[in-house]
């Protein structure tokens, strides 16, 4: 009988250190600091090769290391500005996935993910303070939303915030079944990326239809093309 309630009152300890480790990796702040990465000189080499049509077209374009937790603006070769995140996940059709050094995939952006700004002009019976005015001061930019791209690949830009437990629990529902749940699409590969919201705000603004993303850690095969079928 003795024995039993030792058990047990093991077991309710074991519980009770899970729930707090659960509570601590929900509520603490992320960190956001980049990572260094080593990649060979041949790694080096080949992420150059891509790069120079990109940087010889004299528009922007960015770089998605995955291995360095960076986003780096990129323009005519020259480096304006460097953005860290943090990676919360990285799934492909079979399962978790951890970048790699030497993974490399060109993508082309094709949808923001988010809805389309819709300015509507005041009622002309209600005064509008300056400030608030749609047509002067347009509305922020969301600090959560999916990019898509030219390739079976989604990645999502989550924004943090200062949220309370309830909050930030809720949110991680959000992604479990958002990432997990049914209608999830044809993406082979998903990548869900948090950073400060301000951050995602800023990032959201530059995005344009059809900029390079050259993402770096993770190889996503080319799309199969059609007249190749088609012609064999």
């Amino acid at each position: 009988m003795r024995r039993g309630r030792i058990l047990l009152w093991i077991f309710a300890c074991v519980l009770a250190i899970g729930a707090a480790v659960v509570v601590l990796v929900v509520l603490r702040r992320p960190d956001y600091r980049p990572r260094e990465a080593a990649p060979s000189l041949e790694q080096e080499t080949r992420r150059l090769e891509v790069e120079l049509p990109l940087a010889a077209s004299r528009k922007p374009y960015l770089i998605l290391d995955l291995t360095s937790s960076r986003l780096t603006y990129r323009i005519s070769g020259l480096t304006p500005k460097i953005i860290p995140f943090r990676i919360d996940s990285i799934r492909g059709s079979e399962g978790p996935l951890v970048p790699e050094q030497g993974g490399l995939t060109l993508l082309t952006l094709e949808e923001r993910g988010a809805p389309r700004e819709v300015i509507k002009p005041p009622d002309p019976d209600k005064p509008v303070e300056p400030l608030k005015d749609p047509k002067i001061f347009p509305p922020d930019p969301p600090p959560d939303y999916i990019l898509s791209f030219d390739r079976p690949m989604k990645i999502r830009i989550l924004g943090e915030k200062d949220q309370g437990w309830k909050d930030r629990f809720i949110s991680v529902g959000k992604t479990v079944h958002r990432w997990f749940g049914k209608g999830r699409g044809k993406e082979r590969t998903r990548i869900q990326l948090r950073l400060p919201a301000e951050k995602a705000q800023e990032i959201y603004r530059g995005l344009y239809r059809g900029e390079k993303i050259l993402l770096l850690g993770v190889e996503e095969p080319a799309p199969a093309d059609p007249s190749a079928v088609s012609g064999g």
